[in-house]
């Protein structure tokens, strides 16, 4: 069981410095951001990224591997941060997804306190849950107080009974107990965890988009493609395609004979995928055997032209019954979202509305990060509960760093008193 809900006692350090270490293993890298909460606001202080080969699809095939990726992560974040990463909030993957309801009925004495919501969750949390599923994601979807019904925390309402709506969001329990036994081993404590699509929810403000029409999430990736359903202010459900970007990198590769590195490039930097018609000018010149080759952006099209098709193909199928229950919209994210293009294929493909996402907080303006940084909006929503989070850094050695970072000169300060005692020295000639 992941959740424990508390009041912040047993000597867990609250403190007003808010500083947190967000982790995403993705299909083919690890994604670890550091932030924190400053008058409300996400401030991004550390983004890294490192390859990581021990991820087919969305299972851990190579554990070593995947631990020494997370601790070479690890270790560069830190370094550069100048504080140990010693905790992390873990997104899971959609992989499996269920999602139980439960209206909890709440008996109050006076008025509304956090007691009584807290009181909710617990008998929530009391739900019997497939053996296969573990519970990832609790919320609170809205409240019932004398006939009203909202979706913020009616704290202080004077009533004798308060109705809670739980959704309780659930993964296949082997993939999250492998991801989490994946972090524990590169030394990391798991604050949290949240499921991917959730947590991405949160950042581009999913739940409240779909409260009109159906809002489709897609996360396109190298392996694997995830499309997740929003509805009426819920998630509703989610299925991940084992196709992504890896299909059209991989062809580039064997058509022209590149490497994966090289081609992957030429997919995210050279090719658009929207043009009615390319021109044959050279987009790319090597040499190899003695021999100069060159590519255009037309053959480049050529090459990658079945593997979209396949791919744009497979995403139609799935979203055909959804557009046929109502009208709909898309959000693309991931790394394969920013192909340049590719939310213009989509739309012509699926014939609905498609938004490329992409985070404004500054420093993580990349749609492969956006999952990530919903994390940290996750853990703000359920400190509303919980109150029981340490931070994600070893404090002192940040605070350490914070104190003697202040009392560095400056280069402006250095300058200043340099012409201050060329002014004085003259002054006193």
């Amino acid at each position: 069981m992941w959740y424990d809900i508390s009041n912040g006692e047993g000597g867990i350090i609250v403190s007003d410095q808010q500083v947190y270490a967000a982790l995403e293993i993705a299909d083919h890298e690890i994604r670890l951001l550091v932030g924190e909460f400053h008058n409300t606001r996400l401030n991004i202080l550390k983004v890294e990224k490192v390859s990581c080969s021990g991820i087919t699809g969305v299972e851990i095939t190579d554990q070593n591997s995947v631990v020494g990726s997370l601790i070479k992560a690890v270790n560069n974040a830190s370094a550069n941060l100048g504080a140990r990463i010693e905790r992390v909030l873990l997104l899971i993957p959609s992989a499996g997804l269920q999602r139980f309801t439960r209206r909890i009925q709440v008996q109050v004495s006076e008025r509304i306190t956090l007691t009584d919501v807290q009181a909710a969750i617990k008998e929530a949390l009391k739900t019997e849950l497939p053996d296969h599923l573990e519970l990832i994601n609790l919320i609170v979807t809205k409240f019932i107080v004398n006939g009203i019904t909202s979706r913020r925390m009616p704290l202080n309402e004077p009533c004798t009974s308060m109705g809670v709506d739980i959704d309780l969001l659930c993964a296949d329990r082997q993939l999250a107990y492998s991801y989490a036994e994946a972090a524990e081993k590169a030394g990391l404590e798991i604050l949290d965890v949240s499921i991917d699509s959730f947590a991405m929810a949160k950042e581009a403000s999913l739940l409240e988009k779909s409260i009109e029409q159906f809002t489709i999430l897609i996360r396109a990736e190298r392996q694997t493609t995830t499309l997740t359903l929003f509805a009426k202010g819920k998630l509703v459900s989610s299925e991940i395609l084992m196709s992504g970007s890896d299909a059209l990198i991989g062809e580039i590769s064997d058509k022209v004979d590149l490497p994966l590195e090289i081609s992957e490039r030429l997919l995210h930097f050279n090719c658009r995928l929207d043009m009615e018609t390319y021109p044959s000018t050279p987009i790319y010149l090597w040499s190899s055997d003695g021999k100069t080759h060159t590519l255009t952006e037309k053959e480049l099209a050529d090459i990658i032209q079945p593997p979209l098709m396949d791919w744009l193909e497979q995403i139609k199928k799935c979203c055909d019954p959804i557009l046929q229950a109502g009208p709909a919209q898309i959000v693309l994210s991931g790394e394969a979202a920013e192909i340049f293009g590719l939310d213009t294929m989509i739309k012509k493909t699926v014939g609905c509305e498609c938004e490329l996402y992409v985070p404004e907080t500054f420093g993580v303006r990349n749609s492969s990060l956006a999952a990530v940084v919903g994390m940290f909006y996750v853990l703000k929503d359920q400190q509303l509960y919980r109150k029981n989070y340490r931070s994600g850094v070893n404090m002192e050695q940040f605070t350490n760093m914070i104190a003697n970072k202040s009392k560095e000169p400056s280069s402006d300060d250095t300058l200043t008193r340099k012409l201050k005692g060329i002014l004085f020295e003259t002054k006193a000639k």
